[in-house]
This record gives structure tokens, C-alpha cells and sequence, in this order.
């Protein structure tokens, strides 16, 4: 604001005749100079005198609703046409607002975990676990959880491909299969091949076998990236056949895990964490809780929850194993661990004092020799009674081809 001379008597005049008390901050103010006026219409943005028309403001609001709703109706895309119809016949236990549960199971390498899926109006919204299964007890994990989210997944194929790229149809690829087949019969299905994950499904297995007698020369071959093979290997190594191996951690008070992570992965992991769980509370008149000693190479949620963790190098886990297998009486052609030697004899004496009460778990990473110490200290500590248990399980033969 350029200054300028003010007049002092034409100020004293303006405050002589003025009525009341009036406040100002300069003489500029109370003289009302052009150049005062100027600086004070210019300290607002411009336009804001149109804000005290009450009419142009609303006529602002008015206009920047219209452009809102505008732009959001430009950005839509157009959605193709739906009839919404009645049911010609509604299904009895279909009634809109009240949810229905429907029991399944979600397949996780190559298991089946039990659940319990809320649906509405026909549309999956929620999934736990199954309270009478006997893999989940109503349980989760968030694998589980995660599921649900699969069925409105908008990457998800809507229609029949053909090369991953052309639109085809079901029919289309039902008669090219059945071409193909019908060469295949003449030879016996020699050039035919099936690839599937790990399969534990009695009635997938009956049909896969199915199409195997019809055609006696294709193969069938079950892979998994990380799959368990080494527990396979490891049980044939101490039992002499395929065997599933069942831990009942409810009744542990010992556990011992060399490199097994299994409160997060693996065929029954949900049970055993809530099992797991179920020895850590402190019931009435209980002045105990379970143990966990936990030897890995790479932190895991089962190494978190240890109450003694042992970090060592992968090449070190088969040499601790042989280790606590000579200690209890395994003979493994063990080899010493100095630096770990008070570890491994506080370890032993736990699993000693606590026989036919404890466990030694081996993670599905480690070698079969390793699974199979680790089934002959569970044998040497009382933990296995023939091939059933209250602790532990080694029955249920799987086939394997």
C-alpha cells in the first residue's frame, strides 16, 4: 500500500462526530484512504465478493453439484442391461436377509481342510472353520480366510480360452478332448500323461484310477513345488512303507522342532496351533504350561512362539538331530556340537523326564535322514505305541505313483 499523507484535522473532525466506541487499528482505517480501501478489497482471492450475494453463492454450489455429478457420469462405463425376476420357484430355505451355511472343504496342498461357508441370496460372503471337522475344529488360518476372495477375483477367466487367448466354449473343447482320446485308445493311451498336485482325495483317486484302466499305458504323476517329499522319504526310511504321520499336540508337554514351522504350514497345522494353543492356558489348579524348544535356520511363526530358540546353520540341523538321537539312546553315529552342548543336554533331559508326553518334529525342508531320527527318538522316548497313539501317529498309507 503506497503511503500517503493523511489529513489530521479532517481525521479529528470523523472522530469528533463519531457516536460510541469504535475500534481501529490505524489512522488509514479511520480516515477510509482510497489506497486503504484498495488493500483491503485485494486481501482475498479473487472472486470472494461475489460470496456475500447470498444468491450467487448458492448459485456457485449449484453449479459445482452439476459439475460433480457430470464428471462421475462420464468416468462410468456402461454397464450392460439385467433383469431382475422373481424365483418361478423359490427354494424352501431361501429367504432373503437370513444367511445359509453350507459345509466343504478347501483342498491346500493336496489336503482337505474343513469349512464352513456363509452364503447370501446364492453368494459366498464369509468362511471359517468347520467345528466338527477334525483338521480344523473351527479354526482358520489365513489361507483360509483368503479364499472367499477367490470367487470375485476380476482376474479370474470368465470364459473358455483356447492357446490362453482365443474365446471358445465348453463344448468346443469337450470335442476336441474326445478327439485326442479317441486317437490315444489305439495305442492304449501310450502318448497320454496326467499331471496333479499332491492328491489325498479318495474319490479324485478313484476317478484318476478310472481313467488309468481304460488306459493301461498313460501315466499318472503327482508334483508340488514344495511339496513332502522328504517326509515320505524319511517315513520309508523308519517304518519301511508310506505312512501319514499324525501329531496329537494336546497331549504334549514337550515339543521339540528341528526346523519345522508347524504351526503355519503343513496338513494339519491349523489343528495343531489351536492344540498347541490349548497347552499354553492356565486352567484352574494347572501350575504347568507345555514346552517348546524350536532349532531353525530362518525365523517362523513356530520359532516366535518358542520358549527356547536355537538359530543354526541348515547344514547343522541333521548333526543337532544325531546329536539328541545319541543322547537318548538312538544309536546315529553322532557327531558333537561343543558350543551347543549345554542346549542339546538341557533339551534331552526336558524329553527324558517327560517320556511318552513329549515330541520331536522335523520340518518337510530337512533331509529324510533327519525325518527319520527324528521318528526313532519319538520311538525311543515313548512316544509311539506300534503304529497308533495318543501322541502319535504313523498310520494311513498313502498311495503314491
Amino acid at each position: 500500500m503506497e503511503k500517503e499523507t493523511l489529513d489530521l484535522s479532517a481525521i479529528r473532525a470523523r472522530l469528533a462526530q463519531a457516536k460510541g466506541r469504535r475500534y481501529w487499528r490505524s489512522l488509514e482505517e479511520v480516515a477510509e484512504t482510497p489506497a486503504f480501501k484498495e488493500f483491503l478489497h485485494r486481501e482475498f482471492p479473487q472472486g470472494a465478493t461475489e460470496w456475500t450475494d447470498p444468491l450467487s453463492r448458492r448459485n456457485f454450489f449449484k453449479l459445482m453439484g452439476a459439475s460433480l455429478a457430470l464428471a462421475g457420469l462420464t468416468s462410468c462405463s456402461g454397464q450392460p442391461a439385467e433383469k431382475i425376476l422373481p424365483y418361478v420357484r423359490q427354494p424352501e430355505e431361501l429367504v432373503p436377509g437370513r444367511p445359509l451355511f453350507y459345509a466343504t472343504a478347501m483342498p491346500f496342498n493336496g489336503y482337505g481342510i474343513g469349512a464352513l461357508v456363509e452364503s447370501h441370496e446364492g453368494r459366498p460372503t464369509k468362511i471359517e472353520g468347520n467345528p466338527d471337522h477334525p483338521a480344523s475344529l473351527g479354526s482358520s488360518d489365513v489361507w483360509l480366510q483368503a479364499s472367499i476372495l477367490e470367487l470375485y477375483d476380476p482376474d479370474r477367466s470368465q470364459v473358455v480360452t483356447r492357446f490362453g487367448t482365443r474365446i471358445s466354449t465348453w463344448d468346443a473343447f469337450l470335442q476336441d478332448l474326445q478327439a485326442e482320446l479317441d486317437d490315444q485308445r489305439n495305442n492304449g493311451g501310450a502318448g497320454l500323461r496326467i499331471l496333479t498336485g499332491l492328491v489325498t482325495s479318495p474319490t479324485l483317486t478313484s476317478q484318476l484310477e478310472a481313467v488309468l484302466a481304460e488306459f493301461p499305458q498313460a501315466r499318472w504323476y503327482q508334483y508340488e513345488a514344495a511339496g513332502q517329499d522328504n517326509v515320505r522319504a524319511g517315513a520309508r526310511l523308519a517304518f519301511g512303507e508310506d505312512v501319514e504321520t499324525v501329531y496329537n499336540l494336546a497331549e504334549a508337554e514337550v515339543i521339540l522342532s528341528l526346523d519345522a514351522n508347524f504351526l503355519f504350514e503343513g496338513p494339519g497345522h491349523i489343528r495343531y496351533a489351536r492344540d498347541f494353543s490349548h497347552g499354553r492356558r492356565v486352567w484352574t489348579g494347572q501350575t504347568t504350561q507345555n514346552r517348546l524348544y524350536v532349532v531353525e535356520s530362518t525365523p517362523t511363526i513356530t520359532g516366535a512362539k518358542a520358549d527356547h530358540r536355537l538359530p543354526l546353520r541348515p547344514s547343522q540341523v541333521e548333526l543337532f538331530a544325531r546329536a539328541v538321537a545319541e543322547a537318548v539312546g538312538v544309536e546315529a553315529g553322532g557327531t558333537e556340537l561343543p558350543e551347543h552342548a549345554g542346549w542339546i543336554e538341557a533339551v534331552v533331559s526336558d524329553l527324558q523326564a517327560n517320556r511318552g508326553s513329549s515330541l520331536v518334529i522335523a520340518g518337510n525342508e530337512q533331509p529324510p535322514v533327519v525325518h527319520a531320527l527324528a521318528h526313532a527318538i519319538n520311538e525311543a522316548l515313548g512316544n509311539v505305541v506300534g503304529r497308533r497313539s495318543s501322541l502319535y501317529q504313523s498310520g494311513g498309507r498313502e498311495s503314491n505313483r
